[in-house]
């Protein structure tokens, strides 16, 4: 009986102060407070992992494109008994035109046959592609296998790496295009292409940050360049018909392409200008050397007569960059690799210098 009354006497009470009960069961402000306070260093904690974890994923996945192209450079050797040149040019007359570069020669071996032969690389000129109306467009197309994740920038190349195409050629087409633009040559370069005259502009193209390996030379004067510097002492270079027997170092100690980002105006998959102004003709719009250390700072004047900061390898992964070796093999190279000449990262750029190259 007694027990009965209690438990009245108890729900009459709670029946009388609703509010009270309430605000009994509820948080106080400073209870608030210090809930939001755990929520926001929680999540200051979590972020930088996020970060990571996407970088992580950016990172696997530059490497991975390495990879695809690296097998695609297997292909074209097994097809045609050598890799592509680093670039393919016209030295007649004494200068070199435009050359397509070895990206383009790699299309149909990354299912990219219909943008080959759009662009006919192994029977048109680039010249003729770049200023023909129904072609020039397809400079633009962006593939997703040439570009990095971790990359800044858009689709489009830096403005160093424009082509030169005389103001008359504009057409109606892509007149009004942004990738035109009349002061890039200005920024770019300093003298105008021989044999052209009037307006000269800057056509923009597509993006890419994966260099041939040109060796571990490179020459930073215009009267220091002879016409076998060129040829590079790499997989590639100007019309090289490098093979498999011509890498006496052995494919899995030579490298094949390596990663440029932006901040070093990465390059171009389609091809360069070969105009020769300033010695080297453009080569490390598709080509890189060992010359100068991974992620060197860029050098942003004169860039076509000096190559540092913008023929180097690069990217934005954290200490490093990616390479793919002739191989197929991908490694990821630090930045503080011994570099120096005669160095590992010298010898790995190297095909045929018959020195060990030690461990990196």
């Amino acid at each position: 009986m007694l027990i009965g009354q209690q438990i009245e006497r108890e729900t009459q009470s709670r029946l009388k102060s609703p509010t009270q009960a309430v605000l009994r069961a509820g948080f106080t402000l400073v209870e608030m407070l210090v809930v939001i306070s755990i929520i926001g260093i929680l999540v200051s904690l979590l972020l930088p992992a996020v970060s990571a974890a996407r970088e992580a994923a950016r990172r696997a996945q530059c490497s991975n494109n390495l990879k695809q192209l690296g097998l695609a450079l297997q292909a074209y050797h097994a097809a045609f008994s050598q890799f592509p040149s680093g670039h393919i040019a016209d030295v007649e007359g004494g200068k070199d035109g435009k050359s397509w570069g070895w990206g383009a020669f790699l299309l149909p071996f990354v299912e990219q046959t219909s943008l080959h032969d759009r662009l006919a690389p192994d029977w048109r000129s680039l010249d003729d592609v770049a200023t023909d109306p129904q072609s020039a467009k397809f400079l633009l197309s962006s593939l997703r296998l040439f570009v990095c994740p971790s990359d800044t920038g858009d689709e489009f190349a830096h403005p160093y790496r424009s082509l030169f195409v005389s103001g008359e050629s504009r057409n109606e087409t892509i007149r009004n295009e942004a990738f035109y633009n009349p002061s890039d040559l200005i920024r770019a370069h300093l003298t105008r292409p021989p044999g052209v005259t009037g307006p000269v502009v800057g056509m923009r193209i597509a993006k890419s940050n994966y260099v041939g390996s040109h060796g571990s030379e490179w020459k930073n004067l215009l009267a220091a360049w002879k016409d076998r510097d060129f040829h590079g002492n790499g997989l590639f270079g100007r019309n090289s018909t490098v093979n498999m027997a011509a890498i006496i170092d052995g494919s899995s100690n030579t490298i094949a392409l390596g990663e440029r980002s932006t901040r070093n105006y990465a390059a171009v998959w389609a091809g360069m200008n070969s105009w020769r102004d300033c010695g080297f003709t453009d080569n490390q719009m598709v080509l890189g050397t060992s010359f100068y250390p991974i992620n060197d700072a860029p050098f942003p004047l004169n860039i076509d007569c000096d190559g540092r900061g913008s023929a180097n390898y690069s990217s934005y992964h954290t200490g490093g960059s990616n390479f793919v070796f002739a191989d197929g093999s991908v490694h990821f190279l630090s930045q503080s690799i011994e570099s120096q000449r005669n160095g590992v990262f010298h010898r790995l750029a190297q095909r045929n210098d018959g020195e060990p190259v030690g461990d990196f």
